[in-house]
């Protein structure tokens, strides 16, 4: 058995529109941007991850399905990993204009495309299919400096080896009543099969658009926040991610809020960076800074 040092953080939430793939997507180009290189696995058969990173699967390319229904030898898992392409927008597609060039040399993506729901099948008669994803990476997860899972916001097998081969969860919730009940639903699910996944651990729960008028949350951001905080105790929430076009925005142009001239936008992921740190192997976590979380 393959010694792992390589940690790999999955994003869980039993709810579409949780920012799930959003906070996916930037905590891997946050890490990229530092010199660590990160495998994103794309275990959601919409394939969002897939879109944002701006990779194509074209007809006949090994993707995750094969990863999950096919042994090494019928598919090395190698052949399923492909580079994440650097971007170059012009002035006239740039958001305020801007030319972008962002290098995603880096970026690594273990794709999907909507065949990939044919993975339950093989899943569901599996006696091993919690492990099943854990297994198969395990040759190759040492070639990265960490890696990220976004499972399908939904109860399924899928979701289920997503939430097996992780060692660090993350539930991102919107911070409105339909987040409170996907996190209510997502720490079922976490809670079924913790004493099955001793080692893995719930990092933390990040509300997600969070709304704020001036200085201050609205009533109902507020509300769920702190009904989120009833739900998981004080230390195991994140930083709030504020409702922004800017993410949506750096979404369809494949950057991040730092490339638009938002920084501060990033704050919770660089938080979330900084958490799952210690896990990584030495020469990745020195390269994570350091700071005070503002309370």
């Amino acid at each position: 058995m393959v010694q792992m040092t390589t940690p790999t953080v999955v994003t869980l939430g039993l709810a579409g529109g949780q920012g799930k793939s959003t906070v996916a997507l930037m905590l891997g180009r946050y890490l990229g941007r530092l010199g660590i290189p990160v495998l994103f696995i794309d275990a959601d058969p919409q394939s969002s991850l897939t879109s944002f990173l701006g990779v194509k699967v074209e007809k006949n390319t090994p993707t995750l399905l094969e990863v999950i229904t096919q042994n090494e030898d019928q598919t090395p898992i190698l052949n399923t990993i492909m580079p994440v392409p650097d971007v170059e927008s012009d002035s006239a597609s740039a958001h305020a204009g801007l030319r972008i060039s962002v290098s995603n040399a880096n970026l690594f993506v273990i794709p999907s495309d909507d065949g990939l729901e044919n993975a339950n099948y093989k899943l569901a008669s599996s006696g091993l299919s919690l492990f099943l994803l854990r297994n198969r990476i395990a040759s190759i997860i040492n070639n990265f400096g960490v890696v990220i899972v976004d499972p399908p916001p939904e109860r399924s097998h899928l979701a289920q080896t997503s939430l097996g081969a992780g060692d660090k969860w993350i539930i991102p919730a919107e911070a409105n009543v339909k987040g409170v009940q996907s996190l209510i639903r997502t720490l079922s699910l976490v809670r079924e099969f913790q004493s099955t996944l001793p080692t893995s651990s719930l990092l933390g729960v990040t509300p997600f658009r969070a709304r704020w008028v001036g200085s201050n949350p609205t009533k109902a951001t507020r509300s769920s926040i702190d009904t989120m905080e009833q739900l998981v105790g004080s230390d195991l929430m994140l930083p709030h991610i504020l409702e922004s076009d800017v993410f949506k925005n750096a979404i369809n142009l494949r950057v991040s809020p730092t490339d638009l001239g938002q920084p501060g936008l990033e704050y919770s992921i660089e938080i979330i960076a900084e958490k799952i740190a210690p896990s990584l192997p030495q020469q990745y976590a020195k390269l994570i800074p350091q700071r005070q979380e503002i309370k």
